[in-house]
């Protein structure tokens, strides 16, 4: 947990926005449920506390500490009073949220485009499951200019849409997410950061803890005279990250949230995707979505790193990365 996160006052924040606070109904025959029955469970926290502000170590040992030790000041009259309160009334569209960047772009954001296109023409609040993150927040900004939204009306609320009585949730679309985001990033182009000018992009995995290239930096040195700029985009702003991919012809990066970059790559451009011996398709499926040309490079992988096959390190044999450079063309 930041140290932003940690500061708010449970009490405060929940009494000033009433309809974070409703009661989730649970399972009268369920244990856990029967807790649920009690608790303010999407809070801006997002961890279960009661009326009371007491938890439930035991049925919730997934939740950090240091967010426990924010529990224990009495409740309020205002805020007992906000729990009462029923959901504002209103039209909404379930978007929903995650943390992870690909998820993010693929499988949320692109649910805005439902705002524009309901049968009534209605409009609708937007239902997210926690507050937008700074990224997140460019994005939404990137999606309101595409799809000519002037204002946005973001309710967050808890990951149960079922008591609002006019909700809008998408299926998923991931599969109109490219054809979405191609709309979005037309109709914004005066408000894209410029272009970067970088061609040649190596994509480092700095803050990964599991499934990522042990000799990365050798990698970066290797690519270095063929003019390949190594960047870290978890690092970087959103709209940085939009300038670097968007003039890039090559990319040579490990698999990971970080390629979800790509789309703001040109169509014709090479993605080189660096892995273990697991194959996941999630990144071919976008690159042939963006027609981009996908070079899938299998890497011996370190069996000692991870117990899941899925998650274990990997060595990037460079010889055999000179070879499928060569072979597109990349010298």
């Amino acid at each position: 947990m930041d140290g932003t996160i940690q500061s708010v006052d449970l009490v405060e924040h929940l009494a000033a926005n009433s309809h974070h606070g409703r009661l989730l109904r649970g399972s009268d025959d369920s244990p856990v449920g029967a807790v649920f029955n009690r608790c303010v469970l999407n809070n801006h926290l997002m961890f279960p506390v009661t009326p009371d502000l007491r938890c439930f170590r035991r049925d919730f040992g997934i939740f950090r500490d240091a967010v426990y030790g924010m529990v224990g000041q009495a409740p309020s009259a205002v805020f007992l009073q906000a729990l009462d309160q029923p959901e504002p009334p209103g039209r909404y569209l379930g978007m929903g949220g995650s943390d992870n960047y690909y998820h993010w772009c693929l499988d949320f954001l692109p649910r805005l485009v439902f705002g524009m296109l309901s049968p009534d023409g209605a409009e609708r609040r937007v239902i997210m499951n926690g507050p937008p993150n700074p990224w997140q927040a460019a994005s939404l900004r990137l999606f309101m200019a595409g799809l000519r939204l002037d204002t946005l009306d973001l309710h967050v609320s808890r990951g149960d849409w079922s008591v609002y009585s006019d909700c809008l949730v998408p299926l998923p679309l991931r599969s109109q997410a490219v054809a979405i985001w191609n709309v979005v990033l037309n109709h914004a182009r005066d408000v894209l950061s410029p272009p970067s000018g970088a061609k040649r992009l190596f994509i480092l995995r700095t803050n990964a803890t599991k499934r990522f290239a042990v000799n990365q930096d050798d990698v970066a040195e290797a690519l270095k005279p063929l003019g390949f700029l190594a960047i870290d985009p978890g690092s970087l702003s959103f709209g940085e990250q939009t300038a670097l991919f968007r003039d890039a012809d090559v990319i040579v990066g490990c698999h990971g949230a970080a390629l979800t970059n790509i789309l703001f790559a040109p169509a014709g451009s090479i993605l080189i995707e660096l892995r273990n011996s697991v194959r996941q398709p999630f990144l071919g499926n976008l690159a042939a979505q963006k027609g981009m040309r996908h070079v899938d490079l299998a890497c011996p992988e370190l069996p000692d790193s991870h117990p899941d096959i899925v998650e274990r390190d990997y060595v990037v044999p460079l010889d055999t990365l000179r070879h499928c450079l060569a072979g597109a063309g990349i010298g």
